[in-house]
This record gives C-alpha cells, sequence and structure tokens, in this order.
C-alpha cells in the first residue's frame, strides 16, 4: 500500500469541525483528503467545517475544476472556511472558490486562521 503524501488530523472545535492538511499536494490527494474531510463532517453530524492547510504543491487550473465536479456532491450543505499557509497558492484557490461557488457551494477562503474560525463562528 502507497504511503499518503500528506497528513490529515482532525479536532472538534465548537460547532465545527477542524481538519489540518499538512504535506505535498496533488490532484489524487486532494480526492482523497477532501472526500474523508467531507465524510468526517457527515460522521460527525456537523454541517461546518475549517480547512488549514499547509501543503507542498498546487494543482493546475483544469484539475481545481475537476476537484470541484468530483467531491462537490459530498460537501453538499457543508459551509467551508478554507485558510491556506501556502499563500502562493492564492490565485488557484480563488478560482477554485469561484468555481465552486457558482456551483452552490458554500465556502470562503481567509488570509487568516482567526477570520476563517470567526467566519464558522458567526454562522448559522
Amino acid at each position: 500500500m502507497k504511503e499518503k503524501s500528506y497528513t490529515l488530523q482532525f479536532e472538534l472545535r465548537d460547532d465545527y469541525l477542524y481538519a489540518h492538511l499538512e504535506g505535498q499536494d496533488s490532484f489524487n490527494a486532494s480526492i482523497e483528503y477532501w472526500t474523508r474531510i467531507a465524510e468526517e463532517v457527515r460522521t460527525r453530524n456537523l454541517t461546518k467545517v475549517l480547512v488549514h492547510e499547509n501543503l507542498e504543491g498546487e494543482l493546475s487550473e483544469g484539475e481545481v475544476f475537476e476537484l470541484i465536479m468530483e467531491v462537490l456532491p459530498a460537501s453538499t450543505g457543508i459551509k467551508v472556511a478554507l485558510f491556506d499557509e501556502q499563500q502562493v497558492n492564492s490565485d488557484i484557490n480563488e478560482l477554485g472558490e469561484l468555481v465552486a461557488r457558482n456551483r452552490g457551494a458554500d465556502i470562503r477562503i481567509f488570509q487568516s486562521l482567526e477570520n476563517a474560525g470567526n467566519w464558522l463562528a458567526a454562522s448559522e
């Protein structure tokens, strides 16, 4: 069995799930961890998640689009706050946010972990 290129840890915070990712990103890893995150939110009967990424590498525009088409159905009804420590990925993250929101996802990208958590805490 192939070793994962990333680590994913979960923590319950107030009324949302905190998911912390570290390691190396790739298209296949992205499909895997976003699916795991959605499953964990559903298993815990929650509707909000803060995803804290610290991953090396980035996806292409085409991969971002394909990723959203693949994982969006599993994340319907989940409010997602994303903070990416790798600010060099901001353009591709903004594209992903735009595509996902245009398809009905409730996702926001934040420049700070604190703002991401505050947004979730203030939302219903």
